[in-house]
């Protein structure tokens, strides 16, 4: 017997002149329901009535898509200034379009929509929170990445 090795891994950073360009732009399918209801729901499903595979399984039979609004299931619905509305992101291929600079604006953010105040970083922004159009991102990470080599 003879066994062909594995296909290699999706590249996690496919650049935007490899993508299809003749594919129509869709709208992201779901919704997030009614404010506490919708939140609830979702909570519900994820941890009791479907369990967490199923309940993205099950998103994307219903939505057509790999990629689709929901709420986060594993929060609380009754915390304040949390936003539970998010876009699952399911599946290796749309996954890998997140780290196109091209596609995805990734300006002050890193968990949701949370990002500290800078004087609490002494007036200065935090690697992981700059973005990374600018030339100090680049150095922060080349450094942190030289750091985790030695």
């Amino acid at each position: 017997m003879s066994f062909s090795p594995p296909p290699p891994p999706p590249s996690l950073a496919t650049p935007s002149s490899a993508l299809p360009v003749d594919l129509p732009l869709r709208q992201i399918p779901g919704s997030y329901g009614w404010p506490l209801v919708g939140s609830t729901s979702d909570r519900l499903d994820y941890f009791w009535f479907q369990k967490p595979v199923s309940f993205f399984r099950k998103g994307i039979e219903k939505h057509k898509s790999t990629v689709f609004r929901t709420n986060v299931p594993p929060s609380f619905p009754f915390f304040l200034n949390v936003n539970l509305n998010v876009i699952a992101v399911v599946d290796v291929t749309s996954f890998s379009h997140l780290f196109d600079m091209d596609l995805v604006e990734k300006k002050d953010i890193l968990l949701v929509d949370f990002a500290p105040s800078l004087a609490y970083t002494g007036n200065m922004r935090v690697g992981v929170y700059q973005d990374p159009s600018k030339p100090q991102h680049g150095m922060v990470k080349s450094f942190n990445l030289f750091l985790l080599i030695i």
